[in-house]
Order: C-alpha cells, then structure tokens, then sequence
C-alpha cells in the first residue's frame, strides 16, 4: 500500500512538473494572438478581437499591421492606384461605394492572425529558417570535430604546454563577450571582408571555446591509450586513429556539445545583427526586427519566438533519447 501510494505520489509530481514545463509554450502560442494593444493583459485562451473601428486612418493601419495593400485593394474592390494614407476606412468606404462591413471583415481576420500575417509576409520567412538551420547544422558539425581533434590533442596533458593550452581554452570563461566584440568585429569584417557573409557567423560559432574544450578533452582522456598504440604499431598516424577510433567512440561528447550549444547557437541575436545585414538575418534577429522605432508589433514577435521554438522542440523531442544517454554517461559502471 505504501508502495503504491508512492508511485502514485512520483506520477502526480511528474504530471504537475510537466504541465508547468508547457504552460510557457502554451502563452507563447495564445500571445500569438493577442494584439499588441492589449499585450498588457494575461489571457488564458486566444481573446475575441473587438470589432474595427471604421474612423482609423489606413496608412497608420497598413503600417503597423504590414498590410499587403495590392491585396488589400484587390479583395474590397478599391481601385488601382494611389490612395491618401489619410483617410480613413469610412471616408475610403463612402469614396468609393463600397459596403464598411466588407472592409471589416476582410481586416478582422487579418488582424486576428496578423502575427502571422506580418511573419509570412513576402515569403522570406522559410529563407531566414532554412539559413538559420544551415549556420547551426554547419556549426555544431564543425565545432565538433573541431573541438574533439583539440581534445585529441590535450586528452591527457603528457606535455606541459597541454596543460597552458588548456587552461588558456577555459579562460574564455572568465571574459565577457562584450570585451573581444570589436576585435571581432574587426577581423571578420574588415580583415576577412566577410560582412553580411554566413560563414562570418559560422566562424564565431566554431571558434574554441572553454565548453567543447572540457567536454572533448575529457572523453579524449577517458579513452584507453592502448587503442591509439595498436593503431601506431600496425602502421597508422594520428589521423587515422582520430577518424577511425575517435570519432565513432564520440557520440555522447558529440550530443552533450550539440545538447548545450544547440540553443546558444539557435537563439543568437547578437552576433546575427552584427555581422548580417536585414536581408540575411538569422531567425531571432529576423523576429527582433519587428519591434520598430516608433511602433513595435508585439503580436508578430510572439508568433515569430513560437515558430521559432518549433523546431527545437522537434529536435529535442527526436534526439530525447540520446541527449539522456549522454547527461547520464559516466553515472553507472558497467
């Protein structure tokens, strides 16, 4: 009976810690809703939109709701041409003899899933997601052989200078980005002329760092040096060993890189702004863009952050298997 009790106790606090893990999604997604206006107020399900007030100017309207106007002109039945920004919806609805419920109900639906709207609008979106995964992919894939051919190397520390090297990789941690942001900024795009360039980020990404420096030269270390002697002694060098031992022996270093940095990377909004330009922004930086100077549209920042979390998400519930593995490797003997 305890027992049960017990399991019963575990489940109910399992269940509880799992719904309070959704429930920031869960805004994220109702937030995608929320116009901007109201952003201010906690609402639990999508709120109903209040009806379009007919006396608002459709220049600011278009502006802020990023209206496709060709679109917009085409559906209500406006004519072609320029139109006074001033004017407003009744003044645009007398002008032109058009009934006011027929601009309001193609405008209602745009505004409720105007998050939407404003992120898809011009078709750029899945660009920005394909290179975003492109830099990522490429950076944890390089950042990864890279930072297990380093640990190859110092696995060990036989010679003094290892150990330097090593202690000079975890120093890293010591200082603030901010400090190395203009000598960085410096090399890539006045030394490399790489600005607006994706292999600029990918450099930032894949340079050695204190993280897979520890994780890497740890594994390294664990692995029995008998294997890279019977290697040498039937006639292989180093890379050999690297490409035919280590390599297939690195899977869970590979996933604790990939688990810790594959956010870092995803979620760059720094880096994305200071060496792309608008037209090649990365996701967040992409999304960021939406809050402008003299209006900020909350509505397709939330819709941006939830499709942006999306894939993650996918990639963490595909590999939870192997991210596990790797958090627990070492734990259990045997």
């Amino acid at each position: 009976m305890k027992n049960k009790a017990t399991r019963w106790a575990i489940g109910a606090f399992l269940a509880l810690y799992s719904i309070l893990t959704i429930i920031p999604f869960y805004f994220l997604f109702v937030r995608s809703f929320v116009p901007t206006k109201e952003s201010t107020n906690l609402h639990l399900w999508i709120p109903k939109t209040e009806d379009i007030s007919m006396d608002a100017q459709f220049g600011a309207l278009a502006t802020f709701y990023k209206l496709d106007i060709p679109e917009f002109k085409a559906q209500v039945g406006l004519p072609a041409g320029y139109m006074n920004p001033s004017l407003t919806l009744r003044e645009l609805a007398e002008e032109n003899n058009i009934p006011e419920e027929k601009i309001k109900d193609y405008l209602q639906n745009y505004i409720v899933y105007n998050g939407y709207y404003a992120i898809f609008s011009g078709g750029k979106f899945f660009w920005h997601l394909l290179a975003t995964v492109f830099v990522v992919v490429v950076s944890l894939i390089v950042g990864g052989v890279l930072g297990l051919a380093t640990g190859s190397v110092l696995g060990g520390f036989r010679k003094r200078w290892h150990l330097w090297v090593y202690y000079l990789y975890l120093f890293q941690i010591a200082v603030s980005p901010i400090v190395t942001l203009l000598p960085l900024y410096l090399i890539i795009t006045y030394y490399l002329q790489l600005y607006n360039n994706y292999l600029s980020l990918i450099l930032v990404f894949i340079k050695g760092g204190a993280l897979s420096t520890m994780v890497f030269t740890a594994h390294v270390a664990s692995i029995p040096r008998d294997l890279k002697e019977s290697v040498e002694v039937d006639g292989g060098n180093h890379f050999q060993y690297f490409w035919h031992i280590l390599m297939p022996l690195s899977k869970t270093p590979f996933a604790v890189f990939t688990a810790i940095s594959l956010p870092v990377f995803w979620n760059d909004l720094l880096y994305g702004f200071l060496f792309l330009g608008p037209d090649r922004f990365t996701i967040i930086p992409l999304i960021n863009s939406f809050s402008g100077t003299f209006a900020t549209n909350l509505q397709a920042t939330y819709a941006g952050l939830f499709l942006a979390t999306l894939p993650l998400l996918l990639v963490y519930l595909f590999f939870n298997r192997l991210f596990v593995r790797s958090a627990l490797a070492g734990a259990i003997k045997g």
